[in-house]
């Protein structure tokens, strides 16, 4: 494939968003062809190695694009209307320009690819994208102190969005259309949980076409999720309906005891438990 040569027209749009001469040149490749590599970038767009990782780094700092988890350090651009949100006010016309000339290139499709966001900054700011782009319906399990660091944006969802939440905690001072799955746990018993012990942990899946998922504890964030990818979305709706009915079970017949029994003979600090018993 012969280097990518810009066109005037969007060169000039991607330098008003601030983007340099080889970040526009990057930014171009990626819209065509999503989930490239480094390599692939630099073959292609006639940029030497050095300086592409130095501008994909620089780039992904800046909230331009994201990290795959298809082949290794990979990326995708994120969608333009959430790069709207991370830039300077003011240069709305810029970004309606690049729109309009985007959208008559053909990229790839991205949607089955896994975006990898590492560090809590970029992952709340793509939790709060995917809260306030919500148009039908947003699935949420998440612990209650997780769900402080999303509830400004879920104050901000319209009555016109189904918000299902699911939590262990109990649930409260969340709108009246909300519908609230709760287990009703008391924080000081869910932090008496060996394996849950300062857990943070959010599943948000949106609209049903896209979801998250974010890992790790208190202090230090782990790889988050990010994918359209249908099946996966398919799985983890499932998973969070199936969750809602086991706490429904679990709430009409009584059978916390033993739920909680089970969770803790089978954790991995009980590993030397006969397989199969449950006492």
């Amino acid at each position: 494939m012969d280097a990518i040569q810009p066109a005037s027209e969007i060169f000039d749009s991607l330098s008003k968003l601030g983007l340099t001469q080889n970040e526009s040149r990057i930014f171009l490749y990626l819209a065509q062809n999503p989930g490239s590599n480094g390599y692939e970038i630099s073959k292609n767009t006639g940029i030497s190695r050095s300086l592409v990782y130095g501008a994909l780094e620089k780039m992904r700092a800046n909230g331009v694009i994201e990290l795959t988890q298809t082949k290794s350090s990979s990326y995708l651009l994120k969608p333009l209307s959430e790069i709207r949100d991370t830039v300077s006010q003011g240069i709305g016309n810029a970004f309606d320009e690049l729109e309009k000339q985007l959208a008559e290139m053909k990229p790839l499709a991205a949607d089955e690819l896994f975006v990898t966001i590492q560090d809590r900054v970029h992952q709340l700011a793509k939790l709060s994208y995917m809260i306030r782009s919500a148009e039908k319906v947003l699935f949420i399990s998440a612990g209650i102190n997780e769900l402080e660091w999303i509830r400004k944006e879920l104050l901000q969802v319209p009555p016109s969005v189904a918000v299902h939440i699911f939590s262990l905690s109990k649930l409260t001072d969340f709108p009246p259309h909300f519908q609230l799955h709760s287990k009703g746990m008391e924080e000081s018993f869910i932090q008496s949980l060996g394996n849950l012990k300062a857990r943070w942990r959010i599943l948000l899946i949106k609209d049903r076409s896209e979801m998250m998922l974010c890992g790790g504890d208190e202090q230090h964030s782990g790889a988050a999720i990010y994918t359209k990818n249908n099946m996966m979305v398919t799985f983890a709706t499932e998973h969070f309906v199936h969750d809602v009915k086991i706490s429904n079970i679990e709430r009409n017949y009584n059978v916390n005891d033993y739920t909680e029994n089970l969770f803790n003979q089978y954790s991995p600090e009980n590993s030397c438990g006969e397989a199969g018993m449950i006492e």
